[in-house]
């Protein structure tokens, strides 16, 4: 091993003998008659570019020998995403990328710290592309290219037991309890479906960078069907792809093992055309005009709907950072539509509001919230979406559809007892108000409960055990409820300072 005296000398050697040849291809280079041709010159130059060019990458080779014999050598430099200069250490650390001219965040503390099981503010766009952790942690660039990448996600098993039936197996669903139920029957399954995988792609451009995002998980047609979660490019403020809607707030998502999450919950991915401005510090402004589907099924006597989607659904978003945490509201128009069999086709306008955020209460200990409320949003909800109740028929005398009034929301508490012990209280609403013509069994009400405990023994490892309880209520009156009890264990891939 060459002492330090010796490694100073071989860098001070190397930076003299670049420096010389630089020199020399300078006065090679240059054309010594004034009478030559421009085209002559070009030439030239772009012959002196290309040995540069190699004499770099030569450069950056003798670099990571240097700091493979000795940690302590200087870094070579390269451009961070945001344009700035940044350290890339050698092969010690080889990958990692450290910010040395810290942009302002317009995301708040809070915000970048709070620690979410399912890691979706992982995955939420931002404004200009705004990294939780301005250090970048975890990105390598990809060898001969400014391209870095970040190879995220997790792998997660969960262990379930269902005191009662609860209708999905995989994900605390109270709309999906059986009623009537049957008795003493009681179910056990093991799942990894909740495995993601994510690759994020960061090109600098001038004095932005364009991100590239891809994730998915394994929540498709069956227990083993990868399923796309996310896919979207974003320059500035511009976006384009599938992500979270606009209309929800991933920021504000309760610590919960269970995969779903609150029943009242605005909880959608959508393709979708989306621009963000910055109106004032730490405060952003946003519309999208996404995918439209309109929920529709229901069948009269004289009537069988088929939906359809006239206009795309049109969002608009205010977003407000703050030392302890965030609010946040968003509006949704849309407009549901349905073809009958007699060749008439129906439209009726939806409208929504949502507000969220999130507050840190007591040290680290967190509280999350929502309140939403809508005609015709049933598709944006989390237990009522995909029940086909996004507007009904007004009775059998007057079969018109008109949207149904949707209300849905939660609140969740996060208690850290130590470091690397945290608890979670949950509770959700959700809400439609049905019509006079639709069946008894069509659901009306549900609650949803959920209590945790999740410890970090080392590294990103989580290991957890909660409780939920949650029950449901028909149009006529009927109940089911249903409790599960789950375990669960996870590891990060990558471990970040926003997501451990």
């Amino acid at each position: 091993m060459p002492s330090d005296s010796t490694v100073t000398t071989m860098q001070t050697r190397r930076r003299g003998a670049t420096s010389l040849i630089f020199v020399l291809l300078l006065i090679v280079g240059i054309p010594r008659g004034t009478r030559a041709q421009s085209q002559d010159v070009a030439a030239k130059i772009d012959n002196l570019q290309k040995r540069l060019d190699a004499l770099q990458s030569q450069m950056a080779e003798v670099q990571s020998e240097l700091q493979a014999l000795s940690p302590s050598a200087p870094a070579a430099k390269a451009i961070s995403p945001s344009g700035a200069i940044t350290e890339q250490a050698g092969s010690g650390t080889a990958g990692i990328e450290k910010e040395l001219t810290p942009q302002k965040q317009q995301i708040g503390e809070a915000t970048a710290t709070y620690r979410t099981t399912a890691q979706d503010p992982v995955a939420a766009p931002r404004l200009n592309n705004e990294p939780l952790d301005p250090r970048y942690p975890g990105y390598f660039r990809l060898p001969g290219t400014n391209t870095l990448l970040r190879i995220g996600g997790y792998f997660k098993t969960d262990f379930i037991y269902d005191l009662k039936p609860a209708g999905n197996s995989d994900s605390f669903i109270p709309a999906t309890i059986p009623i009537p139920q049957p008795t003493a029957v009681n179910n056990a399954t093991v799942s990894i479906r909740p495995t993601r995988l994510n690759l994020d792609f960061l090109i600098p451009v001038e004095s932005t960078s364009v991100r590239f995002f891809l994730e998915g998980d394994f929540f498709g047609s069956t227990s083993t069907t990868p399923r796309l979660r996310h896919a979207y490019a974003q320059v500035k403020d511009f976006l384009i792809g599938q992500s979270f809607s606009n209309f929800m707030d991933p920021d504000s998502g309760p610590d919960q093992l269970d995969f779903q999450g609150p029943n009242g919950q605005v909880s959608i991915r959508n393709p979708q055309f989306r621009y963000t401005r910055l109106i004032a510090e730490k405060t952003t402004f946003s519309l999208s005009a996404e995918k439209p589907t309109s929920d529709v099924a229901f069948k009269t006597p004289e009537f069988n709907a088929l939906p359809n989607s006239p206009a795309p659904d049109g969002t608009l978003k205010i977003r407000r950072e703050m030392d302890r945490g965030h609010v946040q509201l968003s509006a949704l128009f849309r407009s549901v539509a349905v073809s009958l069999p007699d060749g008439r086709n129906e439209s009726v306008f939806g409208w929504g509001f949502n507000f969220t955020g999130s507050e840190k209460v007591f040290g680290k200990d967190t509280f999350v919230y929502q309140a939403a409320y809508g005609n015709g949003i049933e598709r944006y909800i989390n237990d009522t979406s995909g029940l086909g109740i996004d507007a009904a028929v007004m009775s059998q005398q007057n079969p018109h559809i008109r949207t149904l009034p949707v209300f849905g929301a939660y609140g969740g508490y996060q208690h850290f007892w130590f470091s690397r012990l945290r608890s979670n209280a949950v509770y959700g609403f959700a809400q439609v108000a049905d019509t006079g013509v639709q069946p008894g069994s069509t659901f009306h009400q549900s609650n949803y409960t959920a209590g945790n405990l999740i410890w970090n023994p080392f590294g990103s490892l989580n290991l957890g055990a909660e409780f939920l309880y949650g029950w449901r209520v028909n149009k006529d009156g009927t109940k089911g409820n249903a409790p599960r009890i789950m375990f669960s264990a996870k590891y990060n891939f990558v471990k970040t300072q926003a997501a451990n």
